[in-house]
């Protein structure tokens, strides 16, 4: 039998050449030619339809066995962040009110503090708008009357009033948190260093609207009929704003520049706080009784509600008691200052100067409890600070702060817990 040899070299010699895919290309190529014209059409559209249906039956066999790992974070239904992330506009975000902690829209910050003088005759009660009040200082002019400067933020109330004559303490206050003054005239100390100072202020008495009635549309001053003068001056805050942007007043003030603000504190627990009736007893002027005070705290509400002269005071719009949350008992020294009268109409007469750029003794009151502290101010551009027997600043509850400002020759207070 004759041996037959196979070249392995060849062979491989043959397959890199590509001679056996050439032969079989060959053959195809052949049988391709000699199908009929219907032939070559159906076998290109079975061809598409066998593609087609093994590229799905693949692309489902991979839907249905892939890991879930490998399933993108694009391809999850967001199950809980249709409902739990809420986009707020920046107009509703909420800041921090400097003046009394409390928290408000961005919008209330690009204006200044609005302090108006209020009266606190007996004819000026009840009074309206000191519960939208942010702060309230309330100290001794002459007669033995009280005075208060009530200082507006994030409230717009319609109505405040009534409004009375600036003086020369409450100025420096204002001037500490960078607020527009507002008053109905003042005495001549007082007008003369908001003129030479050029203290941004609104003087209503200089208003041509000063006469107008409260029932008038859109004022911004008025006179309220149901009072008689000079007890029935009153205001909207929201105008008086208008007037004082108008006027060039905002660019002068900016909040925040002129003062520190306060530090604030949570409420504490119900089983933290003060007992309920504890009461403040303050005595101006040796204790002229009708402009005595007395703040009773409420436990339920945590917060201390007015007493003037013995009875309940209330806001003359709403009918409900005016109350603070915290209160602030503070003594500060004064003086007499001669008053040469404005030519015939008025009679010399001594006037009350307070001196508001020291330091001296303040009972803070918050929660039911009192913390003994030291007040200070630095300049009439600062703000009064407070702090505990530590050197630490004094921690307030957010709300409005009342502070009650008394001579030590002359004011006093009791404390009942």
């Amino acid at each position: 039998m004759q041996e037959v040899n196979f070249d392995s070299k060849e062979i491989i010699n043959s397959e890199i050449n590509g001679t056996n895919k050439k032969k079989r290309f060959n053959k195809f190529r052949s049988w391709y030619n000699d199908l009929s014209h219907t032939q070559k059409y159906v076998f290109w559209i079975s061809a598409i339809v066998i593609t087609v249906f093994i590229l799905g039956t693949v692309s489902l066999i991979i839907i249905l066995f892939r890991p879930t790992s490998q399933i993108k974070a694009s391809d999850k239904v967001p199950k809980i962040s249709l409902y739990k992330k809420t986009t707020i506009p920046p107009s509703s975000k909420k800041y921090l009110d400097p003046l009394d902690g409390e928290y408000v829209s961005q919008s209330v910050l690009n204006r200044p503090p609005l302090s108006v003088m209020i009266e606190n005759s007996l004819s000026a009660r009840p009074q309206s708008g000191l519960n939208e009040a942010d702060l309230v200082y309330e100290a001794q002019v002459e007669g033995d009357i009280t005075r208060f400067m009530a200082v507006y933020l994030k409230h717009t109330p319609n109505l405040i009033g009534p409004i009375r004559s600036a003086r020369l303490y409450y100025i420096s206050w204002a001037q500490g948190l960078g607020s527009i003054y507002t008053h109905w005239g003042g005495n001549i100390y007082a007008l003369q260093l908001l003129q030479k100072q050029n203290i941004p202020n609104i003087n209503a008495l200089t208003m041509s609207s000063s006469g107008t009635s409260c029932s008038t549309a859109n004022f911004i001053f008025c006179r309220l009929s149901t009072r008689y003068a000079p007890h029935n001056g009153y205001g909207n805050t929201a105008n008086i704003w208008n007037l004082a942007q108008k006027q060039g007043l905002y660019s002068s003030l900016t909040l925040g520049k002129n003062e520190t603000p306060y530090s604030f504190a949570n409420t504490p627990a119900q089983s933290k706080l003060g007992t309920n009736g504890a009461a403040i007893n303050i005595f101006f002027d040796n204790g002229v009784y009708p402009y005595s005070v007395n703040w009773v705290y409420n436990k339920a509400n945590n917060n201390y509600e007015r007493y003037n002269g013995g009875a309940l005071q209330v806001d003359a719009t709403t009918q409900q008691p005016i109350t603070a949350k915290n209160v602030v008992v503070m003594y500060v020294t004064g003086y007499t200052e001669s008053y040469p009268g404005e030519g015939t109409t008025e009679a010399a007469a001594p006037i009350w100067v307070l001196n508001t750029v020291s330091s001296g003794k303040a009972y803070v009151f918050n929660n039911g409890q009192e913390t003994k502290a030291t007040w200070t101010k630095s300049s009439t551009h600062s703000r009064m600070q407070f702090t505990n027997s530590n050197g630490n600043p004094i921690k307030f509850q957010r709300g409005r702060i009342w502070f009650e400002i008394l001579e030590p020759q002359t004011g006093s207070f009791t404390y009942k817990p």
